[in-house]
């Protein structure tokens, strides 16, 4: 590591497995709400998964940026819910702008 550059943040095991449950479950949750309420079809989320799977482990070279179509603090984990739970219950691949500053420090 060179000089100067931060070590990344390891969470604690609680942490880590609490941010899993949480984030698998709310996953699931939009799962069931898009595919058991709406008829949904995706394009493109095969060569979104092999993406997603080429970055597991020390493969990150680079960040991945997903945008939406509209600007929602939904928008993330009804996102999850179209992916296979095997990604909902992996933290480190999502995001959730639930605590995002335009949103939460605003007066």
């Amino acid at each position: 590591m060179a000089r100067g550059e931060l070590q990344p943040l390891r969470r604690s095991l609680a942490w880590r497995l609490s941010s899993s449950v949480v984030m698998g479950l709310t996953g699931a949750i939009s799962r069931a709400f898009l595919y058991g309420l709406n008829d949904v079809q995706t394009e493109g989320l095969k060569p979104f998964l092999k993406l997603l799977d080429e970055r597991q482990g020390g493969n990150r070279r680079q960040g991945l940026i997903t945008v939406s179509n509209h600007i929602s603090v939904l928008d993330d984990p009804v996102t999850w819910g179209v992916l296979p739970l095997k990604y909902a219950f992996k933290p480190r691949n999502l995001r959730w702008g639930l605590g995002a500053h335009d949103i939460c420090f605003k007066n």
